[in-house]
């Protein structure tokens, strides 16, 4: 027995034309039971649910079937990225992330033995499970694809769409000029704003923006938002227009 698995970041029943009933049976339990694992694991993590995604789904499921009928493995096995071809499938991305695996069975080969390989395969490796975590997905593609009934590739894709873009209107109320910190996904940038100014930022990762820190510098200088929303700069803070 031979399992793999690959992860790569930048995030519905399938029809397999090859595959006999049985087969498509199986391939759609295990895809059921990733999604619903999946969840579980999110949930027990305080995180909210991922949904369906109809294009994840399309673009997962035609990667699998290529691994599966050419028996190459890895993120670019067909010369392309994960958020190529979520684009392709036509998923207006903000963030895509990628799981894979595949196992190769010489035994039965049960739904529940599928699930069990994959999943606590991909929770017990960090870059896996950092994917599955995300607290920036919303949605999700699965598929699982075999051409043999001996070996199954799985692919799971996690995506923030394009739609839910964190978008920031900043003012400076302070009266004069103010340096402020822009921070997402381990990436800052410094902005110069002179009074009276308004900048706004577009990120696909919860954000933190702080003024920049100087001796003296008050605890609420500093605010981390999820969702697009308005920032104001007073004098030494910065905080939600409706505070």
């Amino acid at each position: 027995m031979r399992f793999s698995l690959l992860t790569f970041l930048l995030l519905l029943p399938v029809m397999h034309a090859s595959a006999d009933p049985p087969t498509d049976t199986l391939v759609a339990e295990v895809e059921k039971a990733i999604f619903k694992e999946t969840n579980q694991f999110r949930d027990k993590h305080d995180l909210p649910s991922l949904s369906k995604s109809a294009e994840l789904t399309k673009a997962a499921s035609k990667f699998a079937t290529f691994m599966a009928e050419s028996g190459k493995y890895g993120h670019r096995a067909d010369g392309s990225t994960p958020a190529k071809r979520a684009k392709a499938a036509g998923y207006q991305y903000c963030v895509v992330r990628e799981n894979i695996a595949y196992r190769t069975n010489t035994g039965e080969v049960t739904a529940e033995s599928l699930t069990r390989v994959f999943v606590p395969g991909w929770i017990d490796s960090p870059p896996h499970r950092k994917n599955m975590l995300a607290e920036h997905v919303t949605e999700t593609g699965i598929a699982v694809a075999t051409s043999d009934e001996e070996t199954y590739y799985a692919v799971v894709l996690f995506g923030r769409p394009k739609s839910a873009t964190i978008e920031l209107t900043i003012t400076n109320e302070s009266g004069q000029e103010q340096a402020i910190v822009v921070a997402a996904d381990g990436r800052s940038q410094e902005i110069e704003m002179p009074p009276r100014g308004v900048v706004t930022v577009q990120q696909c990762f919860p954000t933190t923006v702080s003024l920049k820190r100087e001796k003296g510098d008050r605890a609420n200088a500093k605010v981390t938002v999820t969702e697009s929303v308005e920032l104001v700069v007073t004098e030494g803070a910065i905080k939600t227009r409706a505070e």
